[in-house]
């Protein structure tokens, strides 16, 4: 049996990400996990790895992908990782596209900027862009690998932090950020490729 294209792979790992989103929509977390590491397959470049997306298209940083603006002026900013409130789920991460303020931005941007900002008890900030939080969902936390430590900055801030903040009105609990950053960037994963490689709806 011969090896799939790159094209094929690439619509296998779209088939992923739609159905882990679809899976985490019906009440399953860890499915955050999955699109956290399937993401890393699409985009994230090492020495040793070379991300599908490169393969495909070798300017694949250049493509575009919807992103919000960032705020400021906040101890705790979520930049990018949308949040609401539903009467029967409680606090859930953004699954749709209406948001307004989404604008076209280079997929190296939106990989690389900040998505969450904390200010510390010494004043200085302390951020995590969506690459950070979603290779420690991947390598890390379960989704290809797992390992006993993680970074003590996501440790304290991400995953140990209560912090409660304002949505729509309500105070809400605090909830694994870093999971709900990974559910998001799916929903505009999805959107970028299906827009960029139209091949892909065929």
């Amino acid at each position: 049996m011969p090896r799939s294209t790159n094209h094929e792979m690439l619509a296998q790992q779209l088939g992923f990400l739609k159905s882990s989103l679809e899976a985490y929509k019906d009440g399953t977390d860890a499915e955050a996990l999955r699109i956290a590491t399937t993401i890393r397959v699409l985009v994230h470049e090492t020495t040793k790895s070379n991300p599908l997306l490169k393969q495909i298209d070798p300017n694949y940083l250049d493509l575009t992908i919807l992103d919000t603006p960032k705020p400021g002026g906040k101890t705790l900013v979520l930049y990018g990782i949308g949040v609401s409130v539903s009467t029967e789920k409680g606090v859930q991460p953004v699954t749709d596209l209406i948001d307004p303020r989404l604008q076209p931005v280079p997929l190296r941007q939106w990989w690389t900027r900040p998505v969450l900002v904390f200010t510390d008890q010494n004043g200085q900030q302390v951020s995590f862009s969506r690459k950070d939080l979603l290779l420690i969902l991947a390598n890390k936390e379960g989704g290809a690998h797992v390992d006993t430590e993680v970074p003590p900055a996501y440790e304290k801030y991400v995953l140990d932090s209560g912090v409660p903040f304002m949505v729509s009105g309500v105070m809400t609990d605090s909830v694994h950020l870093a999971q709900f950053a990974s559910v998001e960037s799916a929903v505009r994963i999805i959107e970028c490729l299906e827009r960029n490689f139209p091949w892909l709806n065929k």
